[in-house]
């Protein structure tokens, strides 16, 4: 969707077929000149002298390419379902929700792994759209930060202040982070909701497994934002191999790199409002115009049935 001040574009790629019709109708319309094959062939001279003769036939202007031309277009700009907002439209709360699990456990915040972090979640927060952002942290228990909320600025402040000391408890237990935004989407009726869990893979096993499925049951999607430690503190053991990965893979997701979110960030974008609920709240939230056009492109093909005289 494309706002143009008070008009919306509700399905905007159908412009693209905008120029591909002028392109065409042009084109037809070019050719429709009844000279135009002896123009290729015969000098100008001679086309003068023959036409003299009456050897050869005038040529006529066929609006008929022009016509289905314009139609075409009218057609596209139709479909490209131009609208204004409905002033008397029932407020709709937004249900997208994209939940965060920020991992503060000593193996991010005490291996140089929390600033890579942090600018991941502030790259997220920002790109979130229109959909409502919800952050949690989680080391040995989970924290509910914001609750879904649009308004997202105040997270940037919040983000940039977490250090070693934010967390009260040491340990790292993502199933508990899991368990806390199944409850938290639960609790908001979240549709079609997207989890992240920002986090090196530590202490990933079964129960978190196991919550990610739940979650994946319910509708949402866990995927990951990799955490690579510069340096690991003596008796900090490593996270289990490809425990991200089984974790998307249960929850449905993706794993991509913090130091590089570009990839679940778009993957976010492209699943909001793609909801079945969302589709049928735009035909209240927006007056479609594109009936009017369509009725436009109709008269323009009329001339196309006019009763052709007998001979």
């Amino acid at each position: 969707m494309i706002e143009l001040g008070p008009l919306l574009l509700l399905r905007p790629l159908w412009l693209l077929a905008v120029p591909l019709a002028l392109g065409l109708a042009l084109l037809a319309a070019r050719r429709a000149d009844g000279l135009a094959p002896w123009r290729r062939v015969v000098s100008p001279q001679m086309l003068a002298f023959l036409r003299t003769r009456g050897w050869v036939d005038e040529a006529t202007r066929d609006l008929r390419p022009l016509a289905l031309g314009a139609a075409a277009v009218l057609l596209a700009l139709g479909l490209s379902g131009p609208a204004t907002r409905n002033r008397d439209a029932p407020a709709f709360r937004n249900l997208d929700v994209v939940m965060i699990l920020l991992d503060l456990s000593p193996s991010v915040t005490e291996t140089g792994a929390l600033a890579d972090a942090q600018a991941a979640v502030a790259r997220l927060v920002d790109r979130h759209g229109t959909r409502p952002v919800a952050l949690a942290l989680y080391a040995g228990e989970s924290f509910l930060v914001s609750v879904p909320s649009e308004e997202t600025e105040q997270l940037g402040t919040v983000i940039g202040v977490l250090g070693p000391e934010t967390m009260p408890l040491a340990g790292s237990r993502p199933d508990r982070a899991l368990a806390l935004a199944r409850r938290t989407l639960a609790d908001a009726g979240a549709e079609r909701p997207d989890v992240v869990l920002v986090s090196d893979g530590g202490g990933l096993g079964p129960e978190a497994l196991h919550e990610a499925g739940l979650l994946r049951a319910d509708g949402a999607t866990v995927s990951a934002l990799r955490l690579t430690p510069r340096e690991r503190p003596y008796g900090l053991a490593p996270p289990a191999e490809g425990a991200l990965e089984a974790l998307a893979g249960a929850g449905g997701g993706i794993v991509v790199p913090a130091t590089a979110p570009e990839a679940l960030a778009d993957r976010l974008e492209a699943r909001q409002a793609v909801s079945g609920a969302a589709r049928a709240r735009r035909s209240v939230l927006y007056t479609d115009h594109g009936r009017w056009l369509l009725g436009l492109a109709c008269l323009a093909l009329l001339p196309l049935f006019r009763r052709r005289s007998a001979a």
